[in-house]
C-alpha cells in the first residue's frame, strides 16, 4: 500500500507536512515521527500549521528539534511554493480542514499525499493513504517507517506512542485492536515511557482548566430517556476560568461517563453565531452522518463539525437530530 509514497520519498528532496486546525495529539506525533524520519533520510522538511501546538503537547518537540511552525503567510508561503511533495496527515475532507496554510497548498505545484484514518475525501490529494481501521494516523505512520526499513528512534517512540494513547483513549475506545497494542509494546522498547508521557499529557493542566471540568460535569443535562448527554461552553465562561480552545482536549466525552449514555453532545461557542459540535458514542450508534450532515465529519463514534448559529440553537438542533438516530424507524 505504501509504494507509491516509498518512491515519492527517494525521488523528492523538499517535503512540507501539515494536518487538521487546532490539532490533537494523534496529528502532531504523526507530523513529528514522520519528519524525523526524514530529516534522517535527507531530506529538507517542514512542519507548518495553521493552529499552535496545545500546551500538554509542547513537551513532544522540545528544542534542539523544534519542528513545528505556526503557518504564517508571510514567513512561509515560499516554503509550501518551493516544496517537492505536501504530506496531510490525520485530516482528510478537503483543504478547509487545514486552514490557512490549506491555501497555500492548494495552489501548490507540489505532489499532495493524505494519510489518515477517518473516513472523508481524499479528492484533494494525489496519493492517498487512507485506513478507517486504524485506531489512530499514528499507526499507519508507524506502518509506513517500518515500510521504509527506518529506524524507531526515542523521540519517534514517544511521539507515536504519545499519538495511540490519545486518540484511543489510553486503548479504551472501541477501535483499539490487537495491533495497536502490538504498536504500543513495540514503541515502549524503543524508548517511549508511558508514565512520562501520561503525566505530560494528563497531569500537568492549569488550574483553570480543572475547575472548568468540574463546572462542565456539573452541568450535564440528559435527554431520551439518558440516552443523550449535552452540554455547552460559551467564550465568556472560558474566559472566566481563564482557558482556550487548546485546553479543551477530552471535554467531549464527560457525557459518556453518565451510566446508561449513548451519545454525548459537546458545544463550544468559537465565536459569535459560530459553534464548534462534538460529538462521541459508545458504538452502539454511528454519529458520524450527523457531522456529515452539519458539513464536518469523523469517524462513527467520535465526530464534529463547525455550525453557524447561537450556542443554544446549535445545542438543540443536534440535540433534536440525534433524537431522531435513536428512534426506532415507523412500522
Amino acid at each position: 500500500m505504501w509504494r507509491q509514497i516509498f518512491e515519492l520519498i527517494l525521488q523528492r528532496k523538499k517535503f512540507v507536512l501539515t494536518t487538521h486546525t487546532n490539532p490533537d495529539c494523534d496529528a502532531l506525533g504523526s507530523e513529528l515521527a514522520l519528519a524525523e524520519t526524514l530529516k534522517k533520510l535527507g531530506k529538507q522538511v517542514d512542519i507548518l500549521n495553521s493552529d499552535a501546538v496545545p500546551p500538554a503537547y509542547r513537551f513532544l518537540d522540545k528544542q534542539p528539534r523544534g519542528y513545528i511552525r505556526r503557518f504564517s503567510p508571510k514567513k512561509h508561503r515560499r516554503l509550501v511554493e518551493q516544496a517537492e511533495a505536501i504530506i496531510v496527515l490525520d485530516a482528510s475532507g478537503g483543504w478547509e480542514r487545514v486552514g490557512a496554510v490549506g491555501e497555500v497548498c492548494r495552489t501548490s505545484q507540489a505532489v499532495k499525499v493524505c494519510i489518515d484514518h477517518h473516513p472523508d475525501s481524499v479528492e484533494f490529494a494525489d496519493i492517498a493513504i487512507v485506513d478507517t481501521s486504524a485506531a489512530a494516523t499514528a499507526e499507519l505512520v508507524y506502518d509506513l517507517l517500518k515500510t521504509l526499513e527506518a529506524p524507531i528512534t526515542p523521540f519517534i517512540a514517544q511521539a507515536l506512542y504519545a499519538a495511540i494513547i490519545t486518540d484511543t483513549g489510553n486503548f479504551r475506545f472501541p477501535k483499539t485492536r490487537p495491533q495497536t497494542h502490538q504498536i504500543a509494546a513495540h514503541l515502549i522498547q524503543a524508548g517511549a515511557s508511558p508514565s512520562y508521557i501520561y503525566r505530560q499529557i494528563y497531569e500537568q493542566y492549569p488550574l483553570g482548566r480543572v475547575r472548568l471540568k468540574g463546572h462542565l460535569l456539573n452541568s450535564i443535562q440528559l435527554t431520551a430517556n439518558g440516552q443523550i448527554a449535552y452540554y455547552s461552553l460559551s467564550r465568556e465562561l472560558m474566559k472566566t476560568y481563564g482557558v482556550n480552545a487548546s485546553d479543551l482536549d477530552g471535554f467531549a466525552a464527560l457525557g459518556q461517563e453518565v451510566q446508561g449514555v449513548r451519545v454525548t453532545v459537546f458545544c463550544v461557542e468559537n465565536s459569535r453565531n459560530r459553534v464548534k459540535v462534538s460529538l462521541r458514542s459508545d458504538g452502539s450508534i454511528a454519529i458520524n452522518g450527523i457531522a456529515a450532515a452539519l458539513e464536518g465529519g469523523g469517524h462513527p463514534s467520535a465526530a464534529g463539525a463547525t455550525v453557524n448559529g447561537t450556542l443554544e440553537e446549535v445545542l438543540q438542533d443536534v440535540v433534536s437530530r440525534v433524537k431522531t438516530l435513536l428512534e426506532p424507524p415507523d412500522g
